[in-house]
């Protein structure tokens, strides 16, 4: 009953705080709080709301507008994309079709590929007449150097594993882009 009495008290002290501020006056004659600066200020505030929210809608209608007219334009264009599996298993993705058998097609949304850029394969196009210096032909991978052995198979192991993945991430874009 006491701890009741108690909050009724602290709310009555509180209204009466709150309703004081419309009676104390600053020291330039005016009180702390009118009720007219109060109703002009959520005025303000709902004129703003208001104006941000025409805006949004405008810019809602607006790209709602280009992203149609974007479908009916992207039905003549597109990327295509062919795959096919070889005999050994091996999933290959192209631009063109299979040029010994079938491949299935698929027609790509342009705004739904995400292009990045490709590996350095200069390593590639290295004559094998290029001297190997002698730091380096002790890093080679030999029977008496088991650790670059040992590094190559972890390097092979990461390179399977980033392959899986992007295979993984073509079907799935593939797939999202059937629905």
């Amino acid at each position: 009953m006491k701890m009741k009495a108690a909050s009724y008290l602290m709310i009555m002290i509180m209204l009466v705080a709150l309703a004081s501020l419309f009676v104390l006056k600053r020291p330039d004659g005016k009180p702390w709080l009118n009720v007219n600066s109060l109703t002009n200020k959520v005025e303000q505030q709902v004129t703003e709301l208001t104006v941000q929210g025409v805006t949004a809608l405008d810019k809602v209608k607006t790209h709602t507008k280009e992203l149609v007219s974007d479908d009916t334009q992207q039905s003549t264009s597109g990327v295509q994309v062919y795959r096919w599996q070889d005999a050994k298993g091996q999933w290959h993705y192209s631009d063109k079709p299979n040029p010994n058998g079938e491949s299935q097609h698929y027609q790509l949304d342009e705004r739904k590929i995400t292009v990045i850029a490709a590996e350095d394969t200069s390593i590639l196009n290295k004559q094998p007449e290029q001297a190997v210096s002698k730091e380096a032909a002790s890093a080679l991978p030999t029977a008496l150097n088991p650790k670059a052995v040992k590094q190559v198979m972890e390097d092979a192991k990461n390179i399977q594993q980033l392959m899986d993945d992007r295979t993984k991430q073509l079907e799935k874009a593939l797939e999202e882009n059937q629905r």
